[in-house]
């Protein structure tokens, strides 16, 4: 089968790529924040070692990055990377519709069932041109050999022992 991509919905396209670039802008500050963090801290200590203490007054401190960086360039990202797909987006279409859009060759893969277990469990749905399976029946049962005994007050007939209620008041 061939397919051919012909457009893009707009609307569509702005909504994953907004929510793909916040999640991976997100990701990214955070650990541009690690890093300026870092160089600060390092810049820092070299200051100090030259004498120029004012650097060290000026310098955000590190939670502070660590919490606006990842919402700036998340957000930031999220907006200036969404319009640039839109324009790209936009390119796309007007190419598509005049020249053709992108061409795909796929192939439909048709899955086996997967043979089922003989005991299937009794909720569970059976398929409508299928007849319900039916359990085998259990095996017979054998009498005890003859050396066996029953317990005391336990009989294999069936009847229960005999009640005494003579010790009982009400």
């Amino acid at each position: 089968m061939k397919f051919e991509l012909k457009s893009i919905g707009y609307w569509s396209a702005i909504r994953v790529s907004f929510i793909v670039n916040l999640i991976l802008g997100l990701i990214i500050g955070f650990f541009f924040a690690i890093f300026v963090g870092l160089m600060f801290s390092l810049v820092s200590n070299f200051a100090g070692m030259s004498g120029m203490a004012a650097f060290e007054e000026d310098m955000p401190p590190i939670g502070l990055l660590l919490i606006l960086y990842p919402f700036i360039i998340g957000f930031g990202g999220a907006v200036f990377n969404t319009i640039i797909a839109v324009l790209g987006i936009f390119i796309y279409n007007m190419i598509g519709k005049y020249v053709g859009g992108l061409e795909f060759e796929m192939n439909e893969m048709r899955f086996q069932p997967i043979p089922q277990s003989p005991y299937v469990a009794p909720y569970a749905a059976t398929r409508p041109n299928q007849a319900p399976y039916t359990p085998p029946p259990p095996p017979p049962v054998q009498p005890l050999p003859p050396d066996m005994t029953p317990q005391d007050g336990k009989t294999d007939s069936g009847t229960p022992p005999q009640r005494n209620d003579e010790g009982f008041q009400i």
